[in-house]
């Protein structure tokens, strides 16, 4: 992505940043660290910065939740990360309607208005509608921020490429359950996606 950023043609997402993943309430934010990281990266704080800077041009802010609920769908059971959540999700604690870690994450500030997309799996895209929420508004380029690096950061921009998107990632607004974990995602996202700090994206605004 160039230096300029068209507002117009932009969207902001913030991908997974429920309290399951990134509380230090919830045993899978614990298990995996994501908990420890969200705190000791200050990360809220640097989304919400973004988000305001954002809101300010007009640009389209959306937030994709993972949702886990019962019925036709299976959570895979291979894997470690798969494996707990799994675990968790057929005690029916993890990521479901009602469930006290469903919602978004009290530190992120939200504005009415901004839509909120449900996910059934680990790429925001997977069963949902943000493609169609994208395309209808003349979206071309994501800015991706949530937890985990390595997980919906990576899934999402390989997806979103996948169908024509370009990405831009915003390091410091991403965590994973180590700094080595989301460094190595960082790294391996670099040939598809442009790797930005969030004080450069919003400078870039004011350009």
């Amino acid at each position: 992505m160039a230096e300029h950023l068209e507002a117009a043609k932009t969207a902001v997402l913030g991908l997974h940043l429920q309290k399951h993943m990134t509380d230090p309430a919830s045993p899978v934010a614990q298990h995996t660290g994501f908990a420890e990281m969200v705190q000791k990266t200050n990360l809220f704080d640097k989304i919400n910065r973004v988000l305001s800077a954002a809101r300010e041009k007009g640009i389209f802010i959306a937030y994709v939740k993972l949702d886990l609920s019962p019925g036709d769908y299976r959570y895979p059971q291979r894997g470690e990360f798969c494996q707990f959540v799994a675990a968790e999700h057929e005690a029916g604690e993890v990521l479901r309607p009602g469930t006290w870690g469903y919602d978004l994450h009290d530190a992120l500030v939200c504005q009415e208005g901004e839509p909120v997309i449900l996910g059934r799996h680990i790429s925001a895209f997977a069963g949902s509608d943000l493609d169609n929420a994208l395309k209808t508004r003349g979206i071309t380029d994501l800015v991706l921020t949530g937890v985990a690096t390595n997980f919906v950061v990576t899934n999402t921009a390989w997806s979103a490429i996948d169908r024509g998107y370009s990405c831009l990632v915003l390091e410091d607004c991403c965590t994973s359950g180590s700094e080595e974990m989301h460094q190595d995602a960082i790294d391996h996202l670099r040939p598809i996606a442009d790797i930005w700090q969030s004080h450069s994206f919003i400078d870039a605004l004011t350009r």
